[in-house]
């Protein structure tokens, strides 16, 4: 999609506008017939990259912003996500204290859709479950020429954007302004909080790029490549550990006698993560225009992500009021209803099933692997002076893993022979700090102590997960130029698309301690098997160091996973597995494929209404919709076909499944823009939009329990309906003379439906019957329909609606060095009438994910000669995350946070730049609630990025 509107009449503004952000360009006076020249202006730096960015947005024929090459390369971002966050409207979410999923409009990335010069991308940012977002850290930021937020959707782009659609784009290489254009940046990275946590502080960062012309110009060539190798370190704290029974606090004893019950933790865990992001990009195209009738294109992008992500710290677990019989709490402090110190201990160790409290020293590989590959030709044939067609073909393939590995260490009193054990008596007093890190000491141990000190688990839940999309596309255009129409286009594409997942598991021993007698896993094998352990308190030395964490004392940390696991286990003895003991290893597991056939019909206006002139275009996009879920079901016993899982164990209880609903969608839109005068245009817009649901809550296989009633729970569902919405917008823009513009937009979206996870068990048998009919279950014979736990449709959608104000100032008045000052700022408010239930921290229904009311950016800038310099600062209100928590999820309250970045850079006339960055300057932190004000959800540092580097261009 193209942001030009080639019927808008930019007139004498847009010719000042577009000399004011030319490199260089001379004034002129006349005098007697002849010119003479009176200076000679050089705009360089951040200025150059802002006005273009408003011009771009100028002659857009949607409601769109943008963010030009030049911010890009200018602005200190890792990747495009954090150039895009400083949009009207636009927010990020930060991971790992980087900016990788966007927000737009109160919506959260659900919600969004991404293409990569036009073509759907697949995702590769599933962490718990396949998901559509894209990570768009994935996406270096020295390899895009410009991206576009579109708000308004026109007939001829691709569905799914129902906040809005982010279109990458990379360069046309015969656009390039000289024959041969290098580009190369270096640059090192300093983090000031890696050190803490035992991480490298230092990093670096490369990329080149080059564009070529040949033949004439008949062929282009575009080659760039980008490297990234920076510390991936933070500090956090948790008022919780693992499962939902384990996270966020319970209020049902009453610790100071005043009469009501206060709240108090269920468990607290302290970590620190260390690691690197090691990312490469690859990018290249080629462009063959032999006439101006026929261009050829064939683009491909390649991304490797690794992301290293090692955690260790202390978990103190188990203390939820259903253990209340074996948990001792005394000592309690309590200030406003909230016990914020204890002293916490277990009445009687030797207590499985975590039934009573536990301290562990823990270690965690959370590693991530996410690989995209994208490859497209474009054909474009200029049939003659009036049609236009254009050809496409692209496939896009993600593919995620996560190693997911836990080593829970305890302390153990273990006989001479090794026969018996027991953790030893230990307790834990603890001292909350607001929302920040408690403090905490232990009693009766030493997590450091390898006398003591024993593997008591090992878990590993991998995570494999794939994204590929086929597409084909045919457009053809039509100038008509027949009254108000300027021309006709139309057009199909057709794509195929198939997310899957893979999940298993491999679990050893007890997270809440062995004791004789106890073991809560052993997926080792079958007793005989050579492959199987007996369970008991392992070994460590060897493959331990010693760690520290803030808030918490020193303690073991595992430095080799997989030695550590073949001294036990023997090598390769402890990959994940699907397993029927753990039948979700094959519930979350399956196919989604989805087929869509997509046509449109669309006139572009070119008119004059009452004088003024009138732009814009109207179309409609009809789709259809074919989806189908694969995966593994619980029927019952003897119902099923005769599989064996991967431990040996074979079960007649379930089936193999295939299902999945068509549906079609018509999806009209309208765009006006009114060109009030030279400096003023009013747009306006209107259309329904539509977005499929995540992939990971469309999966089709379902376990099962219960022994007469046919008890069903799923990971969700394809007959889930789209996300659907009606929405207008209405902008004005003002653009100032010489350079720079104020606008603000209104918008409004009406939702149907949103997708939440219930728990349904109706009232009558009778309705429970229809309800499985509907859902295409099938019950074992001999049994009846009962509960159903899966995602669904809610009706709790309705309106969101905001304003959106924005403003670039340029100084050039100012007398002197003050000229080259210049202001951009941001602010927009969103609202919403549309919900999601509370979770498990909260018994009130709670805004849709993603939504801040109040956000606000503010660059100031500062160009003087080759010296160019920008501050930059970010405003979020407090919004709605869906956490993640084994085998579901959560809504939490991220609380508000402010981030500043900064840079300066000085060009030398031989092509060389120093730039001199930093990210994070005021190390904000990252504040989540769990549904109690002013204490502890969850507490994150990362600490601030520094980044020296040259750039060189030839």
């Amino acid at each position: 999609m193209s942001l030009t509107n080639k019927g808008f009449r930019p007139a004498l503004l847009s010719a000042a506008i577009a000399a004011a952000v030319t490199a260089s360009f001379g004034v002129y006076a006349e005098e007697g017939g002849e010119s003479t020249a009176l200076e000679e202006i050089t705009v360089t730096g951040i200025r150059t990259s802002v006005l273009d960015s408003l011009e771009a947005k100028r002659n857009s024929d949607v409601v769109a912003d943008v963010v030009d090459a030049g911010a890009l390369g200018s602005l200190p971002d890792q990747s495009i996500a954090d150039a895009l966050g400083r949009l009207p409207g636009v927010t990020t979410v930060r991971s790992n204290g980087q900016s990788s999923q966007l927000n737009i409009r109160g919506m959260n990335g659900d919600f969004l859709a991404t293409t990569l010069n036009g073509r759907e991308q697949a995702s590769t940012a599933g962490y718990t479950e396949s998901t559509r977002w894209i990570s768009f850290d994935q996406y270096p930021a020295e390899l895009i020429s410009q991206a576009a937020v579109y708000k308004s959707p026109k007939a001829s782009l691709i569905e799914g954007g129902v906040a809005g659609t982010v279109e990458l784009k990379t360069a046309n290489p015969l656009d390039a302004p000289n024959q041969h254009n290098f580009t190369a940046n270096v640059r090192s990275s300093y983090n000031d909080a890696a050190e803490e946590v035992g991480a490298d502080e230092f990093g670096n960062r490369v990329s080149l790029s080059y564009m070529g012309k040949f033949m004439d110009n008949k062929l282009g060539v575009s080659l760039g490549y980008s490297h990234l190798d920076q510390p991936n370190s933070f500090t956090m704290s948790r008022a919780g550990a693992d499962d939902a029974e384990h996270v966020g606090y319970d209020r049902t004893v009453d610790y100071d006698g005043d009469g009501n019950a206060d709240a108090r933790a269920r468990a607290f865990q302290w970590v620190a993560g260390n690691g690197s992001d090691t990312r490469d990009g690859y990018l290249a195209s080629i462009v063959f225009q032999p006439t101006d009738s026929i261009k050829a294109q064939l683009d491909y992008f390649k991304s490797e992500f690794e992301r290293t992500d090692l955690r260790h710290g202390i978990t103190a677990s188990g203390f939820r009021d259903a253990n209340a019989g074996n948990l001792s709490i005394t000592d309690a402090v309590v200030s406003n209803g909230i016990v914020t110190g204890a002293t916490v201990s277990p009445v009687d160790p030797a207590t499985g099933a975590k039934a009573a409290p536990w301290f562990e020293a823990r270690s965690e590989d959370q590693s991530t692997q996410a690989d995209s590959d994208s490859i497209g030709f474009n054909l474009e044939w200029n049939i003659s002076d009036r049609n236009t067609v254009v050809f496409d073909i692209a496939r896009s393939e993600g593919t995620k893993t996560r190693k997911d590995r836990v080593v829970s260490m305890h302390a153990y009193d273990i006989s001479a022979d090794g026969s018996t054990w027991a953790e030893v008596p230990q307790s834990m007093t603890y001292t909350s700090s607001g929302v920040g890190m408690p403090s905490a000491e232990f009693a009766g141990v030493d997590f450091t102590d390898l006398n003591t000190m024993r593997l008591s688990r090992y878990e590993e839940y991998p995570h494999l997960y794939t994204d590929e999309v086929d597409s084909y596309k045919v457009d053809y255009k039509f100038d008509l130029e027949w009254k108000a129409i300027a021309s006709i286009e139309a057009g199909l594409r057709v794509s195929e698309r198939a997310f899957d997942s893979r999940r298993g598991a491999f679990l050893y021993g007890s997270r809440d301690g062995q004791f004789n007698g106890y073991c809560e896993d052993n997926l080792t094998g079958q007793p005989g098997d050579a492959t199987y352990v007996d369970c008991m308190p392992q070994e460590l030395d060897g493959f331990v160091t010693v760690g520290s964490v803030t808030g918490a004392p020193d303690h073991l940390v595992v430095n080799d996973f997989d030695g550590l696991a073949t001294s036990i286990f023997g090598a390769g003895n402890y990959e994940g597995k699907q397993v029927f003991s753990k039948d979700w290893t094959f519930v979350e597991s399956g196919l989604a494929e989805e087929k869509v056939n997509a046509y449109y019909l669309m006139a572009n206006l070119d008119t004059e209404l009452a004088g003024i002139p009138v732009t814009g275009n109207f179309g409609v996009r009809y789709v259809e919709t074919d989806i189908k879920a694969s995966g593994l079901q619980n029927v019952g016993s003897g119902k099923g076909q005769n599989i064996i899982d991967d431990v040996g164990v074979p079960s007649d209880s379930y089936d193999f499944v295939k299902y999945g609903p068509e549906f079609s969608d018509t999806l009209p839109s309208l765009n006006l823009s009114f060109e009030l005068s030279e400096q003023d245009i009013v747009r306006f817009a209107a259309a329904k939009v539509m977005g499929r649901p995540p992939a990971g809550q469309l999966k089709g296989g379902a376990g099962s329990w219960g022994e007469d009633d046919y008890n069903v729970w799923t990971k969700g569902s394809p007959y889930l309906d789209p996300f659907r919405a009606n929405q207008i917008d209405l902008a004005y823009e003002h653009y100032f003379e010489d350079g720079g513009a104020v606008t603000a937009a209104l918008f409004w979206k009406d939702i149907e439906s949103l997708v939440e996870r219930q728990f349904i068990l109706l009232d009558t048998q009778e309705e429970r019957d229809a309800l499985f009919e509907q859902l295409n279950i099938e019950v074992p014979e001999g049994r009846r329909a009962g509960a159903f736990e899966t995602f669904v449709n809610n009706d709790k959608g309705g309106y969101i609606r905001g304003i959106e104000l924005a403003g670039t100032k340029t100084f050039d008045q100012l007398p002197g060095a003050f000229s080259g000052l210049g202001l951009t700022a941001s602010y927009s408010y969103t609202e919403s009438e549309t919900e999601v239930s509370g979770g498990n921290f909260y018994g009130e229904n709670l805004p849709l994910p993603g939504l801040s009311e109040n956000v606000w950016s503010t660059t100031a800038f500062w160009d003087i000669g080759n010296f160019s310099s920008h501050v930059n600062v970010r405003y979020r209100d407090e919004f709605i995350l869906n956490m993640p928590i084994p085998g579901s999820s959560t809504p939490v309250m991220a609380q508000e946070y402010t981030t500043v970045d900064a840079q300066v850079s000085y060009a030398f006339e031989n092509g060389i730049d120093v730039v001199f960055s930093a990210n994070n300057l005021t190390d904000e932190a990252n504040v989540v609630s769990y549904g109690e004000e002013g204490i502890l959800g969850e507490y994150s540092e990362f600490g601030r990025q520094y980044y020296l580097g040259i750039n060189y261009k030839y």
